[in-house]
């Protein structure tokens, strides 16, 4: 497997997981996203409601309890038993509250409590009044000159298996009849004796805009949080799909460029190499020879050109055929594979011709190395057809230096060297250009 196919093997799969990384952060954020949108929304509502409420009771204030003052009657905490006069502001709160519970089929409920209620079902009766009573009074201030800027006191908890939204709101002294009022509660013996029950210390008293009491609301989320999930799954769809889609783009791109890359390596592995004996043909041989030629010439390095011609290779192509022929060929590039050395150039220059290129050694130590290729050539012996194909090679060699005019020349000198070594009467058939 070559570099570039790991390292590009690499960047996919650095691609697919990060895509999993992005999922699964999208994945996060959109769920998180989700929830905030959830407690916005129900902290929004809330606000409605507590601003509907407050706004209810001015209403109630300024158009009904006015009114019957100016008729010479008014609200009183015990109306039911004063005739003319209707419940304080407080008690129509409370009413309004229990009317609408039941009216918006428990969308929303709210209800009037303080502190200082002295109606038990309106006192700090829960954990999170408790909890967001003391946040409210830290807001309040000794001598305000104006309205205080209340802020709510929220979070969401679970009731009965179901989460919900628990808001507290001031409900502040906005007349100073309001105040006037529940001053004077305070100095009734009926009060005392519940503020000294409750331990709580007497003589408590207000000023306009001050906490008096707030609203308590509580939102139950389930139909939030149903419409939430819808649209989380809708957004959980499209996220898998570009996911996906990507993925399979990325895969596709990856798997084509694969098969591209591999047939651009066929190609040039074909353009390269003899299809026959998978050694190097003679074009690629002569520009990988170039690069040496170029060093030598530009130094004092030396190399040594092989140039093989076969002996009876047209007689066994004529007797046996081009079979057997091929047969001698594959068996003659095997044999010069495993002699060559990792850097040797090793080609099939065209028909029954062979070079061998061997870098950096001098023409004495070539003649060594060309006898004895020749001797493996000449073990060659392939059984066939009830005969036995046996080969002979006329080895010449040529030099490669400073005094070398081209890769062609020298090629052309090793030929010819191999040529007088055929027709020469040496037992083994290896010359060498400068000798002839």
């Amino acid at each position: 497997m070559s570099y570039v196919v790991q390292q590009r093997k690499k960047m996919v799969l650095i691609l697919v997981l990060s895509f999993f990384v992005v999922g699964a952060l999208a994945i996060f954020v959109v769920r998180d996203t989700t929830q905030f949108f959830i407690e916005k929304q129900a902290e929004e509502v809330a606000n409605i409601v507590a601003t509907f409420a407050k706004t209810a009771r001015s209403v109630y204030t300024d158009v009904a309890i006015s009114k019957l003052k100016k008729d010479g009657y008014g609200a009183h905490v015990d109306s039911e038993n004063h005739e003319g006069y209707i419940p304080i502001p407080a008690q129509f709160l409370k009413s309004l509250g229990q009317a609408t519970e039941q009216n918006t089929a428990n969308l929303f409920h709210y209800r009037p409590v303080s502190r200082w209620n002295i109606e038990p079902t309106q006192g700090l009766s829960s954990e999170f009044l408790r909890w967001a009573w003391p946040q409210l009074e830290a807001q309040d201030q000794a001598m305000p000159k104006g309205p205080i800027d209340w802020q709510p006191i929220f979070r969401i908890e679970q009731v009965d298996g179901v989460n919900v939204l628990r808001y507290l709101t001031a409900d502040a002294a906005t007349s100073a009849s309001c105040v006037s009022c529940h001053n004077h509660y305070e100095t009734t013996e009926k009060v005392k004796k519940l503020r000294e029950q409750a331990g709580v210390a007497l003589g408590k008293s207000w000023q306009q805009y001050q906490l008096l009491g707030a609203l308590e609301i509580t939102i139950p989320l389930s139909r939030i949080e149903h419409v939430a999930e819808e649209q989380l799954n809708r957004a959980m769809l499209w996220i898998a799909v570009i996911f996906f889609g990507c993925l399979a783009l990325i895969l596709g791109v990856y798997f084509l460029n694969n098969r591209l890359h591999q047939n651009l390596e066929n190609l040039s592995w074909e353009a390269n190499h003899d299809p026959m004996t998978e050694l190097l043909n003679r074009r690629a041989f002569e520009r990988e020879a170039e690069v040496l030629w170029e060093e030598a010439v530009n130094s004092d390095k030396e190399h040594t050109l092989l140039f093989l011609d076969l002996d009876k290779f047209k007689a066994i192509n004529d007797t046996y055929g081009h079979h057997a022929g091929d047969a001698v060929l594959k068996a003659v590039a095997e044999k010069l594979s495993c002699e060559r050395r990792e850097y040797d150039l090793v080609a099939r220059l065209g028909g029954d011709e062979f070079a061998v290129l061997l870098p950096y050694c001098s023409i004495d130590v070539g003649m060594l190395v060309a006898k004895r290729v020749l001797r493996k050539i000449e073990s060659i012996c392939i059984d066939w057809k009830g005969g036995k194909l046996t080969i002979g090679a006329s080895i010449g060699l040529a030099k490669m230096d400073q005094d070398s005019l081209s890769v062609q020349k020298v090629i052309e000198q090793a030929d010819m060297a191999s040529y007088i070594a055929k027709k020469s009467s040496e037992t083994k058939a290896v010359a060498h250009a400068e000798h002839l």
